[in-house]
């Protein structure tokens, strides 16, 4: 589901550009003319690359009117493709096959520059070479000028967040829904999204992140059952917000139950504690330190009020402290070299 729901929101140019702006070519996307930004048909694609959801080949002008080529990859594998970089370099040989087929190569005398991107939004943290020389065994040193070298530019969403999500991105946007962690924000992620996409006023990039939110989103945050019919992300926002309202106040009603159980627990603790430490100190009082030292370990875990009752009980009774620790069951019965010195 995940495929096929990106695969709808990045078959938008204004989601590529902003993906271009805030991420893959930040810092230099001002030499970009994105009203030149266009996805090619699927005979630039390799069947392979066809097969797989969300793939797909992009080119966008600079302003001096050379082109520049994108090869996209959306991997929302389990696992880290860790051969990902040898099939960039497949993708993008097969691209420069198709394109010197065209004549582009015959007519221009060079290749366009290629910007391979892999968009990631697993859980691990991507581990796989960003260059394809990364995955190329070390050999004779003469041998190096004859390997192929490619990099691709990753954004691995779950990391991304970490280094300053761009504002007024709708990457960005989309980012944030999808690594947070704290149900109640959801609503106000919601407005921002809402409010980028008002500025676009592309109809089909609304309808493609409203799916996206009933397909993708809204299974993973809201444990209770999706409506089947959910117009669009104003609709989405409101269950939303009506749901972490009811979880508020689940939170609020369950964290004064736990307040008063935790309070009443801390309570008898303490009671406990404070009756173990006046046991000790008639010990100490009727025999001597050590027999209260010996005492306190030996009661540290005690709770059941029955047993320290007991326990004072045999204090006043018994004459010594090894008499004492006899009759406290679990004590084994034996007193200390120094106590039996100090009795005998």
């Amino acid at each position: 589901m995940d495929d096929a729901a990106y695969k709808r929101l990045f078959s938008r140019p204004s989601m590529v550009r902003d993906l271009l702006r805030g991420f893959a070519a930040r810092g230099w996307s001002g030499g970009l003319d994105f009203g030149s930004l266009t996805p090619l048909p699927a005979s630039y694609v390799s069947r392979d690359l066809r097969q797989r959801h969300g793939d797909s080949v992009w080119r966008v002008r600079f302003h001096d009117r050379r082109w520049l080529y994108l090869v996209l990859l959306l991997e929302f594998q389990s696992g880290v493709d860790r051969a990902m970089a040898v099939r960039m370099l497949t993708y993008t040989g097969l691209l420069y096959e198709k394109l010197i087929g065209e004549g582009v190569l015959r007519e221009h005398g060079a290749l366009p520059p290629v910007l391979p991107i892999v968009i990631y939004n697993g859980r691990r943290p991507w581990s796989a070479p960003a260059d394809v020389a990364g995955l190329i065994a070390a050999g004779e040193p003469a041998l190096a000028r004859y390997q192929p070298s490619q990099r691709y530019f990753l954004l691995d969403e779950g990391r991304a967040e970490g280094g300053g999500l761009p504002p007024g991105n709708l990457v960005s946007a989309l980012i944030a829904l999808e690594t947070n962690r704290d149900r109640a924000r959801l609503p106000a992620l919601l407005e921002v999204l809402i409010a980028l996409l008002r500025e676009q006023d592309d109809e089909e990039l609304t309808n493609a992140f409203s799916a996206w939110a009933r397909q993708v989103l809204l299974p993973r945050r809201v444990r209770a059952g999706v409506p089947a019919l959910l117009p669009g992300l104003e609709e989405v926002r409101a269950m939303l917000s009506e749901t972490v309202q009811e979880w508020t106040e689940q939170w609020v009603e369950q964290g004064i139950e736990r307040g008063i159980e935790q309070g009443i627990e801390r309570g008898i603790e303490q009671g406990r504690a404070e009756e173990r430490a006046l046991l000790c100190r008639l010990a100490a009082r009727k025999f001597d330190a050590a027999t209260a030292q010996r005492l306190a370990a030996v009661l540290a875990d005690v709770t059941d009020p029955d047993r320290l009752a007991e326990v004072g009980d045999r204090i006043i009774e018994c004459e010594t402290a090894a008499d004492l620790f006899a009759r406290i069951p679990g004590t084994g019965g034996a007193a200390t070299e120094e106590q039996r010195g100090e009795e005998s």
